[in-house]
């Protein structure tokens, strides 16, 4: 092993290492610290992703200026190959960890295989998608899957179990020892554990996703580099062209180490086939080659052998199945009427240019303060997958809250002024008399109104005949003044299905979906039961 090799090697570690703790604490900071403005640039990683600046030019026709970062690694790609991918990405560097945790169960892992071509067709069908309005990269892109996975479901199991098991230290007999488990407490709720103890939809089915991902590199290291991720694709195009190359000379005994090291599948056992598209610069190679056969040297790219293995026909089908595929999803039901349930952010722009927007990071979800944020399943149609939704009776909007739109890389959520968030409907409240206390019970029940927090109460009382022909003050919403923030359904005391619930009806950025209330002189302002 040589020692300037051995020192390329080390370095790329380091920026790994780096660079992963990196990701993790800006993850952690995505929270709420008791400010409305957040402290860290929690979403530079997303800034930073050529996939996600290609695909949201593509289907917004616009471009937010922060995902320009994303351009400084374009000539980077072009000097230095998919230096990302080995360097940066935080999901390459988990990916390549476990891929060599175990060596014996990934037999010649450098060579280059025909299946290493999905990973471009993935990445056009994308592109087709986006073409036509539909950013679907965000279910396969690295940086959104890592971000979605460990928010959406590993830390929200690790802060379950942290808080019962500091629960459990606190209510020791001991003192000494509740002191330290309290004093622990202290400093962890200040660096790590979540403003609000999270709980998600569909987590145990996202953590078995991400431990699909993690454990098919015991198959082939970087299995998912390799094989299926699109923003590798897309760096694998661009790397063709880069100045970085590997060469070999006389040298060379045909040990096959330098194979067996390889992180990316990328040939570097043979003299004219090393693929640059599948080299993530990983340096393991010339610092494992016993004989110094191995070379890294900048020079001209003035033709490769590298083969991508995707023929034109192959090509124009997968841009065209994304293409086709974009136009059945705009054809769903979803798309002709919204769906009740389907209550989106504060900031939320109409529901074409949102699905047109949303890479599905799960950053908003992550930051909501009171956890109310959820991913979708099928609410919004298949083409709305994981993307964010309110869901009242797990959390409600809170009103002096605008992280959402702070954190949402792609402005699929504009992040607005306070005062301009707390005039945004999201939805309308309206009360079921036949689970409301006072309209079911005949008993009086002020939550509702007690916890509305517009200026004017937007939930006030008209007295109705009770049991006994008694007076009971009953709940009504007035439409003019809800803005659809769900705390009155979070904070209904009946437990199960509230007796006043928020539907996505009267929303802001959707003109088309109104509440209508026949109008005339003895209507009166508008006010609503179920």
């Amino acid at each position: 092993m040589r020692p300037h090799a051995d020192a390329k090697q080390l370095a790329r570690r380091i920026s790994q290492g780096a660079f992963l703790l990196l990701f993790f604490v800006l993850l952690v900071k995505t929270d709420y610290d008791g400010r409305n403005e957040l402290a860290y640039p929690v979403k530079i990683f997303l800034d930073a992703d050529l996939l996600v600046l290609l695909t949201s030019l593509l289907s917004a026709r616009k471009l937010p200026a922060a995902l320009f970062l994303a351009l400084l690694f374009v000539p980077v790609t072009l000097l230095f190959g998919r230096a990302f991918c080995g360097w940066v990405c935080p999901l390459g560097t988990l990916n390549h960890a476990v891929g060599f945790f175990d060596r014996k169960f990934a037999p010649e892992r450098g060579n280059k295989t025909r299946a290493t071509r999905w990973k471009f067709a993935t990445l056009l069908f994308f592109v087709g998608a986006a073409i036509f309005g539909i950013q679907a990269a965000g279910l396969l892109d690295p940086i959104s899957l890592l971000i979605r996975s460990l928010s959406l479901s590993v830390m929200p199991g690790i802060n379950h179990v942290l808080r019962l098991f500091l629960d459990w230290g606190y209510r020791l007999p001991w003192q000494p020892a509740s002191d330290l488990f309290d004093g622990a407490y202290t400093f962890l709720r200040a660096h790590f554990l979540s403003f609000f103890p999270a709980r998600y939809e569909q987590a145990l089915f996202l953590f078995a996703l991400f431990f699909l991902v993690l454990a098919l590199n015991r198959v082939r290291t970087r299995f998912f580099c390799r094989f299926v991720c699109p923003l590798g694709g897309l760096l694998g195009i661009l790397s063709r062209a880069g100045l970085l190359r590997l060469s070999m000379n006389e040298k060379c005994t045909r040990c096959m180490q330098c194979r067996d090291v390889c992180a990316g599948g990328a040939n570097p056992h043979t003299k004219a086939n090393w693929s640059p598209s599948e080299c993530v610069s990983c340096f393991n190679c010339s610092a494992q080659c016993p004989e110094g056969a191995l070379e890294w040297t900048f020079a001209v790219a003035r033709g490769t052998q590298d083969r991508l293995d995707v023929s034109r026909r192959a090509a124009l089908s997968a841009l065209f199945t994304g293409a086709s595929t974009a136009w059945v999803m705009k054809t769903s039901p979803a798309r002709a009427r919204p769906a009740p349930e389907l209550v989106r952010p504060p900031g939320s722009r109409p529901e074409d240019d949102f699905l047109a927007r949303c890479v599905r990071c799960g950053e908003c979800m992550k930051v909501c303060i009171t956890g109310g944020l959820q991913p979708t399943l099928l609410s919004a149609g298949i083409e709305g997958i994981w993307t964010p939704k309110l869901v009242s009776r797990i959390g409600y909007c809170e009103y002096n809250c605008t992280l959402c739109g702070q954190v949402c890389p792609t402005s699929a959520i504009e992040t607005l002024a306070l005062p301009a968030k707390q005039k945004n409907v999201i939805g309308l409240a309206f009360v079921d008399p036949s689970r409301c206390i006072p309209f079911a019970q005949g008993t009086p029940c002020i939550v509702c109104e007690e916890h509305c927090p517009t200026p004017k109460k937007a939930i006030v009382f008209e007295e109705r005949p009770g049991k006994g022909g008694k007076p009971v003050k009953v709940p009504v919403v007035v439409v003019d003044l809800c803005i659809g923030c769900g705390i009155c359904e979070y904070k209904c005391p009946v437990v199960d299905l509230a007796g006043i619930r928020v539907t996505s009806i009267g929303e802001s950025r959707n003109p088309e979906n109104r509440l209508r209330l026949p109008t005339g002189p003895y209507s009166g302002s508008p006010r609503l039961f179920l």
